[in-house]
């Protein structure tokens, strides 16, 4: 469990790390491009897609990594709903500490970031809670634990 746990976390934070990076390059083309048009709602958008791909995607790294046949038909084991849920839990925890890291790092200071992650804390949250729902929707996509 512990393993799985730890799993989880490294796959949700690489994943995070990339769509962070996407995230900062597809800001800048679009801020840089006569794309934006003073749009509020467009980086909101962007982090929005990106938190639900590195959702969707941590997921289901996680939960082959984290399974005993290491492959990507994890789904149909029958241990699929315990991983699924170590795994969200564990993505959970992940969040409520990068959110308390961040709290404590930036947004506690009066830092005013334009629309980058970490520096801004709602575009922060809607990119993390983008993920968690992903997670959460993949979750509940699984076949329901057998009884007994």
């Amino acid at each position: 469990m512990i393993a799985t746990f730890l799993k989880s976390v490294a796959a949700l934070l690489i994943c995070l790390v990339v769509g962070d990076l996407i995230g900062v390059v597809v800001c800048v083309v679009v801020d840089i491009a006569p794309l934006r048009h003073g749009s509020a709602i467009l980086p909101y958008a962007i982090w929005l897609v990106l938190g639900a791909f590195a959702g969707f995607v941590a997921f289901g790294f996680a939960g082959a990594w984290a399974s005993a046949s290491g492959n990507e038909k994890w789904v149909d084991e029958p241990a699929a709903p315990r991983i699924g849920n170590i795994v969200l839990l564990s993505s959970l925890v992940l969040v409520l500490a990068l959110c308390g890291i961040f709290y404590w790092l930036n947004w506690s200071r009066g830092v005013v970031g334009e629309y980058f992650v970490p520096e801004s804390m709602p575009h922060t949250l809607a990119f993390l809670l983008a993920a968690l729902g992903a997670m959460l929707a993949g979750r509940s996509a699984l076949k329901p634990m057998p009884a007994g």
